[in-house]
């Protein structure tokens, strides 16, 4: 149960359930093809439509590209990964019409097509295992992936 302008959390984990390393990223520009995005339906089960954000493109460096190697990153077997920061809150882009029973989810979608280059320069990374060369390779290698999570059920009070 939620009262308007509640801050809605929601935990989100990747988890490897393999016995190898996964390369995966998150969603950065506004066209990506690799997607974060909620799904909210009210009580009927007809689709909230998403507010509409003009000029909302994320920012990128033209010198290193928009897509580079540290935006990569590699699940190590049977690990978990909190990813709750970057999915954000579906308020923030849904309006709920009034109270009543809604439903959530989150997909995600990872689109390994994508055009990624190797950024002109190192950085100190938190994944010192790998490479950005054995990155990338290992990227490049990542079949496509889209997974929905469970469905909330939420009740939004006044």
């Amino acid at each position: 149960m939620i009262r308007r302008g509640d801050a809605l959390k929601f935990l989100v984990t990747f988890n490897n359930r393999t016995d190898k390393p996964i390369a995966v990223r998150l969603p950065r520009l506004l066209e990506d093809t690799t997607k974060l995005s909620w799904r909210v339906t009210d009580a009927s089960g007809h689709l909230l439509p998403p507010h509409i954000h003009a000029g909302r493109a994320l920012p990128f460096c033209p010198v290193t590209s928009p897509l580079s190697d540290w935006d990569i990153e590699v699940l190590a077997p049977h690990e978990t990964r909190d990813y709750s920061y970057r999915a954000g809150d579906p308020s923030d882009d849904f309006s709920f019409p009034g109270k009543g029973f809604y439903r959530v989810s989150l997909t995600y979608i990872l689109d390994a097509s994508t055009r990624i280059t190797k950024a002109p320069y190192e950085v100190p990374s938190d994944e010192p295992a790998y490479t950005p060369d054995e990155k990338l390779a290992m990227f490049k290698q990542t079949p496509r992936i889209e997974t929905t999570s469970n469905e909330w059920p939420l009740y939004l009070i006044d």
